[in-house]
């Protein structure tokens, strides 16, 4: 359910962004906001798994030297993403690095955490 949410406000995020400031995020259609908003829900679960699988490794020794570096790379995989995004995906493009930071803030500020709290 957290990831189909996240999903949902991610998609929203774009369409707004779109709607009301097309001078800094430009997306052509509402197939390439789609794209875009499962294309950062893939890279984030490749991410999540690789993580989980860094933690599991620090038994064997390995994960003591990926999991520091993931986890920095943690405060930088939204730009990433983004940047990737604006790359690689035909009708999407950001202009400009403060619209990459306010976009950062505002997709690390509106979406859903995983809740750790054991009821």
């Amino acid at each position: 359910m957290r990831n189909i949410l996240n999903l949902l406000i991610t998609f929203f995020v774009f369409w707004v962004g779109n709607q009301y400031f097309h001078e800094y995020i430009s997306i052509t259609d509402t197939k390439t906001i789609i794209l875009a908003t499962v294309l950062m829900f893939v890279i984030s679960f490749l991410y999540s798994f690789l993580l989980t699988v860094s933690f599991i490794s620090i038994v064997v020794g390995v994960g003591c030297l990926t999991t520091p570096l993931l986890i920095a790379g943690s405060v930088v995989l939204t730009p990433m993403k983004l940047w990737l995004l604006d790359k690689y995906l035909t009708g999407f493009e950001i202009h400009g690095f403060w619209t990459y930071v306010i976009l950062t803030v505002i997709l690390s500020i509106v979406t859903v955490k995983v809740n750790d709290r054991k009821d």
